[in-house]
């Protein structure tokens, strides 16, 4: 099962924009980016977020592994 995924948008004015699909949510758009780099900086921190966010929910990986 994948817990989310991130797809980044360069936007006509030359920014980024993310989209988060989690499953059970309607995709959410983040936008403002000046730079890819800004865009993955902000997707590693939503990452880190969202797993402190509830800290019974572990990786997929981690699921299927059995640890």
């Amino acid at each position: 099962m994948v817990d989310e995924i991130y797809r980044t948008f360069r936007c006509e004015d030359g920014g980024f924009s993310v989209e988060v699909t989690r499953p059970g949510n309607l995709p959410l758009m983040a936008g403002g980016f000046a730079s890819e780099a800004d865009a993955d900086a902000w997707i590693a921190q939503d990452k880190r977020l969202w797993d402190a966010a509830d800290p019974f929910r572990t990786p997929a990986s981690r699921r299927r592994r059995g640890y």
